[in-house]
């Protein structure tokens, strides 16, 4: 999660500093209209894009491993690695968001509100297909919607001052630039942390004031429109959600009239913006890809059994939103000691086994081990309406892996309860993530093994470790998941893959 945040800050920056680069200063303003607006979605959805690159097959020669690896079975397991992502850190950061939302959030809807109840306040007069507004609080003439505002002071009718004023807000408001305003409001509420949105919201404001410049170009003399812009430079409080004849960056907007239009530059600048763009896209979307269907003259092979049970750890664990301590309570919370289990003075622990799939969700609910009279019943019940987990992660992507969850049934014959039986006390253990199952389709022919390594959706796990037992001996699997080793007949063969469990392959 925050590493994903981190991202979105990240290529929001890059995008906003490309803007910078290539078409803040060029006179492409209907384009950087668009470009601003779709900015800071679009840094948010590029670090979910993918795009699979199929890479060619490769042929792999089994090789030696080091000694070390294959010594016995033990070096085979590998210890859990700790979680990238420590959970105080986003519980701290939704510690501080909510209230900062909320007091944003307060802040525009007042301001809203504000706005609303001025469009109210007569007298209204429609010009244009607008409505004008003459009010005592406005300091400088801005518009809202399909409103204008003015102070009294301001408009005279017929006088050429006053119809540059009302024609320039009237292209705010025909080109409709609430609109754009009303979105990247609600954005810098929403994304508050991302310092980039507000310079994106800031250079929307001026993107929309030197096209309302440009279009004012037509209507008046440049020097008279000058004169006025210098004129009215004083500022109103509710600057936000409106379109507002007082320009922000008076310098920059008379630069930006002043600079001679070449079609040359333009088309460069809008090149290289989106060259780079697409570049920065491609960059975070792609993604090696070496999913290959595997050939049908391969044989299903089932492994053998494990001499013992071995397990490699993923690296991010899955984990309950809120934190595993929340999971433990919600299951003491929900269950209830069966009356049937408090009659017959059943006690004891029972585990509940279950999957964390990739989105969260939890499948394959069931009792591993019980004590009867209905408790594991009831604790399959509470695990199965259990909310969603944040998913397990191996190398960045959402993986599936089983859990067991120890559950300890005990009664205390000193306390009794409501129904005169003895209470039941209900405790919870740490669960035990499991890996997922590794799927290997192979034969033994001729003195030696060939085959796929699968994981449980039938995609192929390029990289898995193939061992000789006792031996220094092994190879891995190549981008298609497919592997060749040399074994005598009575050797065995150890599959290993971080975050799955180990398979071991034997002739029968």
């Amino acid at each position: 999660m925050m590493l994903i945040l981190l991202q979105f800050i990240g290529l929001s920056a890059i995008l906003m500093l490309l803007f910078a680069l290539f078409l803040a200063r060029e006179k492409t303003f209907r384009l950087n209209r668009w470009v601003l607006l779709g900015l800071v979605p679009a840094a948010m959805i590029i670090p979910f894009l993918s795009f699979p690159v199929y890479l060619p097959q490769e042929s792999i020669s089994p090789i030696d491993f080091l000694p070390a690896l294959a010594q016995s079975q033990s070096s085979l397991v590998t210890t859990q690695v700790a979680s990238s992502q420590p959970n105080w850190l986003l519980n701290g950061f939704f510690l501080v968001y909510f209230p900062v939302f909320i007091f944003l959030l307060y802040k525009k809807l007042n301001a809203l509100y504000k706005l609303i109840n001025w469009t109210k306040a007569p007298p209204v007069r429609e010009i244009q297909g607008a409505f004008l507004i003459l009010s005592e609080n406005v300091r400088s003439p801005f518009s809202f919607g399909k409103y204008i505002f003015m102070h009294p002071s301001d408009y005279t009718e017929g006088n050429e001052n006053t119809e540059i004023i009302l024609k320039h807000e009237l292209v705010h408001i025909t080109q409709k630039h609430h609109i754009d305003l009303a979105v990247l409001e609600f954005l810098s509420v929403i994304c508050w942390f991302n310092p980039v949105v507000f310079l994106v919201k800031k250079a929307m404001v001026l993107n929309h004031e030197y096209l309302a410049d440009q279009e004012m170009q037509h209507f008046t003399h440049p020097s008279k429109y000058k004169k006025l812009l210098l004129k009215l430079t004083i500022s109103n409080d509710l600057s936000i959600w409106t379109s507002s004849f007082s320009p922000s960056s008076l310098k920059r907007r008379l630069v930006m009239m002043n600079k001679p239009l070449k079609k040359s530059s333009m088309r460069l600048s809008i090149f290289s913006f989106g060259l780079f763009t697409t570049l920065i896209i491609l960059g975070f979307g792609f993604k090696i890809n070496a999913q290959q269907s595997v050939p049908s003259f391969i044989s299903s092979f089932t492994p053998g059994p494990l001499q013992g049970e071995h397990f490699t750890q993923v690296e991010q664990q899955p984990e309950f939103k809120g934190g595993m301590a929340a999971f433990y309570s919600y299951v003491e919370g929900e269950l209830k000691y069966p009356k049937e289990a408090r009659q017959k003075g059943i006690e004891g622990q029972v585990h509940i086994q279950f999957v964390v799939e990739e989105d969260g969700s939890l499948s394959n609910v069931s009792a591993k081990s019980g004590i009867g009279s209905g408790c594991e019943e009831e604790a399959v019940r509470v695990v199965k309406n259990s909310p969603a987990f944040l998913p397990g992660k191996q190398r960045d992507k959402p993986i599936r892996v089983r859990m067991v969850l120890p559950i300890i049934f005990s009664l205390n014959p000193a306390s009794r309860d409501y129904d005169k039986l003895p209470k039941g006390n209900i405790s919870v253990e740490e669960a035990d993530p499991r890996s997922a199952e590794l799927k290997v389709e192979a034969s033994y022919t001729n003195g030696r093994w060939e085959g796929y390594v699968l994981n449980q959706e039938g995609n192929v796990l390029p990289g898995a470790n193939i061992v000789v037992m006792e031996t220094n001996t092994g190879t891995v699997t190549d981008v298609n998941g497919h592997f060749i080793i040399e074994t005598d007949r009575f050797q065995r063969l150890v599959i290993s893959f971080v975050g799955y469990k180990n398979v071991e392959l034997e002739v029968k």
